[in-house]
């Protein structure tokens, strides 16, 4: 981390508030965000020599004299291209952008490029850039589509230099079908981005003083590593701890390079990482004050340890500036959502009711949206929350599934899921177990869907909810022992895996539901346990201290 310690070294003393670094749940903690200020490490970056990137052999002058270090709004990038300048201009704001992972929004700049110079194939190297998401789901067929033919109008127009050739190449690789053909979805999007990963580390080679070539190999790295979720498959977050190390190295040249920022956040997305990426994620706001994505991100790391007023406070500006970025047609509105199933999480962690019940107001409002998997997830996820997080079992119950209806839903059915889950862990808790029969076994329906579409990831995780409904009608019925049996299985598969980017965290942790068994149940010992094990992976979540703070209190009497 020595890069980013020294990026904020160069601030001026008066614009970076110092950081306080108590343990977690201590009072008093400064849990706010960094001041939201212009970031004159743009300046610093100028007059301390900062260029975007030196190139191999005879590649280097043509790279200096192409290259315009600007100071967008949304970080510092440099990238030569053999265009003409206003396509330079136009290609290095769309990489800001994509690199922020706002590309809707990166797209019209590739477009504006290939308006601007005709001749320029980077243009099109980025227009493919922008039609898939790797991190969040597999390429739809309109993303390959589009991808695929800015790859045939880059080659046909014909790299200009070896660099741009291999970035070129490096994004046909992703969009250039596995041979053989994979049977699923999710097969092919494993072998496309394995694929684009090793084309990706081929660009660093050739150009490791490339900033914007190790961005994207460390990206890929991490995408690829999400591809082998499974409870299968053991976890020890190399390709993170490697993506991240290869990110750092890079601060010091790069203080405000926008994908060093970004792609450290989702290297370091985990417990056990979390904690080397907070430097980047209280910076990021200096980076891009007002860039949607850039405002969220942060809050990646704050639900890790436990940062709830930090977590609430960076997706409300995020969620403010999706929509002034809706009001312009930019069609922000995924991002607008994913804001506010973080906020929900935050503020029921926090207590604040009146903030939830608004906030769930706020996402039963939507009346537009893309049609992307994480934002049926974001959607679902905060009302089931709302009423699973408060213990408001009757409300839970009556939960409508699909509402809003502003997207196709059979297409999602992790989000939809959520809807059962809650609804089927309140009809259990208030009797109705008909309901709650019916409700689980549309959650098994649904994994058989996600089976079906070898999506191991959500089949899983989804199992798990089914699981846990189904124990808790077991209990109902008196199958006592089934059903901490049952609990405790679901538990194990749910924290087999660590939570999808998608999510600040599970709706209502399995393992916190088994915990409230064993307490109910009167194994006191054992339910403080559960509900430790649910600390470790998602810190001072508000439920899971209360139990154990009444398993130690029966334990204390007796």
């Amino acid at each position: 981390m020595k890069g980013i310690q020294n990026a904020k070294l160069r601030l001026a003393d008066n614009t970076q508030r110092p950081m306080t670094r108590l343990p977690l749940g201590r009072p008093g903690r400064d849990r706010r965000p960094s001041a939201r200020i212009v970031p004159v490490l743009l300046a610093s970056a100028v007059l301390l020599g900062v260029s975007g990137c030196a190139h191999n052999n005879d590649e280097a002058d043509h790279g200096q004299a192409q290259g315009m270090t600007h100071e967008h709004e949304h970080g510092v990038v440099n990238f030569p291209v053999s265009c003409n300048a206003e396509a330079r201009e136009e290609i290095e704001t769309g990489l800001a952008h994509l690199h922020h992972m706002m590309y809707e929004q990166a797209r019209p700049h590739f477009e504006a490029v290939a308006a601007a110079d005709p001749e320029c194939a980077m243009a099109h190297w980025g227009i493919a850039m922008t039609s898939f998401q790797p991190l969040w789901h597999p390429v739809t067929e309109e993303g390959l589509e589009r991808g695929k033919a800015a790859v045939a109008r880059a080659r046909e127009l014909g790299a200009a230099t070896e660099r741009e050739e291999r970035y070129i190449a490096a994004v046909e690789a992703f969009f250039t079908d596995p041979e053989p053909p994979r049977e699923s979805r999710s097969g092919d999007h494993e072998a496309r981005v394995e694929a684009w990963k090793a084309a990706q580390r081929d660009l660093h080679e050739a150009f490791p003083d490339d900033v914007d070539a190790a961005a994207f190999y460390a990206l890929s790295e991490v995408c690829y590593a999400m591809t082998q979720f499974s409870p299968h498959r053991e976890r020890d977050y190399t390709r993170e701890r490697r993506a991240g190390a290869l990110i750092e190295e890079y601060f010091d040249d790069h203080p405000e390079h926008p994908g060093l920022f970004h792609y450290l956040i989702h290297a370091y997305d985990s417990p056990a990482l979390a904690e080397k990426a907070l430097d980047a994620a209280r910076g990021y706001d200096q980076l891009a004050p007002d860039t949607v994505h850039a405002l969220h991100m942060p809050s990646h790391i704050f639900v890790r340890l436990g940062y709830w007023e930090e977590t609430a406070e960076w997706n409300e500006r995020s969620a403010a500036a999706a929509l002034r970025e809706w009001e312009d047609d930019f069609h922000a509105s995924a991002h607008y959502v994913h804001a506010l199933d973080y906020m929900m999480y935050a503020y029921l962690q926090m207590g604040d009711e009146a903030k939830a019940r608004e906030t769930l107001r706020k996402v039963r409002e939507v009346d537009e949206m893309w049609d992307a998997a994480f934002a049926a997830y974001n959607i679902a996820a905060p009302q089931a929350r709302y009423y699973l997080e408060r213990g408001d079992w009757d409300g839970a119950a009556a939960l409508e599934p699909r509402t809003p209806d502003v997207i196709d839903w059979d297409a999602f059915p992790p989000g939809e899921a959520l809807f059962y889950y809650a609804r089927g862990l309140g009809a259990a808790r208030t009797g109705d177990l008909d309901q709650a029969d019916g409700d689980r076994e549309t959650i098994a329906e649904l994994v058989a869907a996600l089976r079906e579409a070898d999506d191991a990831y959500w089949a899983y995780m989804t199992e798990a909810l089914g699981k846990a409904v189904e124990a808790w009608i077991l209990y109902e019925r008196g199958e006592i022992d089934d059903a901490l049996a049952l609990m405790s299985d679901a538990a194990d598969l749910e924290d087999s895996m660590d939570k999808h980017p998608t999510s600040p965290g599970e709706v209502l942790p399995v393992r916190e539901l088994y915990g409230e068994l064993l307490l109910m149940e009167g194994h006191f010992s054992e339910a403080r346990e559960a509900f430790e094990a649910s600390l470790e992976r998602t810190p001072d979540r508000r439920n899971a201290l209360d139990g154990v703070e009444r398993a130690r209190a029966e334990l204390a009497g007796r």
